[in-house]
């Protein structure tokens, strides 16, 4: 009974002074919120949260070549892990590409197919008795004349105009480059044991600057073949009719959202 009376007692208190009560007991409540969830952090201890993340390709330091103009600050490798989480990039997309279908030329000066003349009439089979002479209307030939025979045209061989290895630049990248053709104009540049890091907006580009430039020249003067179809893995590229190869002979696997060069290769003439 005495409890029940305090309990009584401290209520009206409570009822009549309730204009100061009521903001102190907020207080205190959110004091106490704070020191459960936030300086002891209870809840951690019942987090039932499932995560599935990828290792990161990019890290911070100099680049594998050594170039000044390819070092990878901290800065842009946190954006770039940034930019492939955000695109759900896999760790490794390999393709293996069979080599291009190229039809090559269509053959030229080939012989229409059709009766072989004879340089000098034949003679004609021994002259029968008259008697036996046909009209000359059912005179049948002595032998049909078969068309001539046409040799097969010779197929298309494709070759290699040119190739070069890659070389590290900001990313390790290995594997070599081929320009192949048949002599028909068409080209296409093939990648062979090729291997790059994986990264996100990477482009094929056969640029004028030479392996060795810095990365800032490599988009100054080129020409985009598309979108990188695979960091690892042989795979073509249609090289656009006419485009001089003497000029634009690097290849470049260009990062176009962060403008640096993974790896770079020459191509020098078979």
């Amino acid at each position: 009974m005495a409890w029940r009376g305090d309990t009584g007692v401290m209520g009206s208190w409570i009822r009549r002074h309730w204009r100061w009560t009521l903001p102190v007991g907020v207080v205190l409540a959110a004091v106490g919120a704070w020191l459960v969830f936030g300086f002891f952090a209870f809840q951690t201890y019942f987090q039932d949260d499932e995560v599935d993340e990828a290792l990161p390709f990019f890290t911070a330091g100099p680049a594998p070549s050594g170039m000044a103009g390819d070092e990878t600050t901290a800065e842009m490798a946190e954006a770039m892990n940034k930019a492939m989480t955000e695109l759900e990039m896999p760790m490794n997309d390999e393709v293996d590409e069979p080599m291009p279908d190229m039809p090559g030329p269509a053959p030229s000066q080939v012989p229409e197919p059709g009766v072989e003349a004879p340089d000098q009439a034949e003679p004609a089979e021994e002259t029968q008795p008259a008697e036996e002479t046909q009209p000359a209307e059912e005179t049948q030939p002595a032998e049909e004349t078969q068309p001539a025979e046409t040799a097969p045209a010779t197929q298309p061989q494709i070759i290699v105009e040119a190739v070069g290895s890659f070389i590290d630049r900001s990313h390790p990248t290995e594997g070599s480059a081929q320009v192949l053709g048949d002599g028909s104009g068409q080209r296409f540049l093939r990648f062979e044991d090729f291997r790059t890091d994986n990264g996100p907006d990477l482009n094929v580009y056969l640029s004028a600057a030479p392996p060795d430039a810095a990365a800032g020249d490599f988009d100054d003067d080129f020409v985009d073949l598309g979108d990188l179809k695979g960091n690892v893995g042989s795979q073509n590229y249609e090289i656009p009719a006419g485009l001089d190869l003497d000029r634009y002979s690097t290849v470049a696997i260009w990062c176009v959202r962060f403008g640096v060069v993974f790896g770079a290769a020459e191509l020098i003439a078979s």
